[in-house]
């Protein structure tokens, strides 16, 4: 990852334990194997690995513009199984902490 990207979080809300359940965690994670293909053949960025805690998840994703990436994804977010509670889109390298951020409800 290139400390100059921006960034797409998508966040999940997940039932079970904190960690959610096992069919929860299959699908984010076969998830961001479809994102990966998706962005790879648009060019657009990467997938970055997730994190799953305290009732929740997210999934990482790194490219050049913000925007870009998450209309790159977006159609494989319209056919996912398990859907996101939002998408934090930040303008920005990651140091930067005065840049645009954008929270998309999904």
């Amino acid at each position: 990852m290139l400390s100059t990207e921006h960034a797409v979080f998508l966040k999940f809300t997940l039932t079970g334990d904190r960690y959610g359940t096992e069919p929860e965690r299959e699908a984010i994670y076969a998830l961001a194997h479809q994102l990966e293909e998706a962005l790879e053949a648009a060019g657009e960025g990467q997938v970055d690995g997730n994190e799953f805690g305290q009732g929740a998840a997210q999934i990482y994703l790194y490219g050049p513009h913000a925007g870009t990436l998450f209309e790159a994804i977006r159609p494989v977010l319209q056919r996912a199984g398990l859907q996101p509670t939002e998408a934090v889109l930040r303008y920005g390298d990651v140091d930067d902490e005065g840049c645009r951020v954008e929270v998309v409800p999904l």
